[in-house]
């Protein structure tokens, strides 16, 4: 009998992105794709001036011992849909280049997330423990995504680190940039140590992998 090695199906491209360092990688003027500029991330922050009174954010529940952020929903309404519709275009593009796989779209609200040094709830720092996306009751989720919104100068840890050996992958950092991953990946976000990293995270859906 001859079995087939399963981790080789997926033995893919680890990441791509969008990287805002990269002026190759800003979309031309009118097109909906790209990295963020730095003025639209500061646009997407500014959301959380209203979480009060809107309906598009709603702050999530964390659990400090597996995931400990400060979490709005951010949802497709007339003022967000430029932003889910970037993001959708860049998976889109990146998934037909790298990946090809089925897929549905966004189905879950994407996250506006805020790392904070200052946050000493549960005497814990913020951070994201070693985890994989498509888990159980979540193996919908096929590709993940992060826009980084901070500038990387501004504080220091919350890096996300993606592994498929002992050593992380290196990542763009730049403010705006767009990394992309499937879901599958064991990633982190280590404790932040000082400042605040704002970011946009988001998962796209799909059958399930097979």
């Amino acid at each position: 009998m001859f079995w087939i090695y399963p981790e080789k199906k997926y033995n893919q491209t680890i990441f791509t992105c969008y990287d805002s360092s990269n002026a190759s990688n800003f979309c031309p003027r009118g097109e909906n794709w790209g990295a963020f500029t730095v003025d639209e991330c500061d646009w997407i922050i500014s959301l959380l001036q209203n979480v009060e009174t809107s309906q598009n954010c709603i702050v999530e529940v964390t659990n400090p011992s597996y995931r400990q952020v400060s979490a709005w929903s951010i949802y497709q309404t007339q003022e967000t849909n430029w932003v889910w519709q970037r993001l959708i275009n860049n998976v889109i593009y990146a998934n037909s280049y790298w990946w090809n796989y089925d897929l549905v779209g966004i189905l879950e609200p994407i996250q506006l997330i805020c790392y904070d040094s200052n946050n000493t709830s549960h005497k814990i720092k913020d951070n994201c423990d070693l985890h994989i996306d498509n888990e159980y009751p979540f193996s919908f989720r096929k590709i993940s995504f992060s826009v980084e919104l901070s500038d990387p100068n501004s504080y220091e840890g919350a890096e996300l680190n993606l592994y498929v050996q002992t050593n992380p992958q290196v990542l763009p950092r730049g403010r705006g940039t767009m990394t992309m991953f499937p879901s599958f990946i064991l990633h982190e976000v280590i404790p932040i140590i000082s400042g605040k990293r704002w970011a946009l995270i988001g998962w796209v859906t799909g059958p399930q992998f097979r």
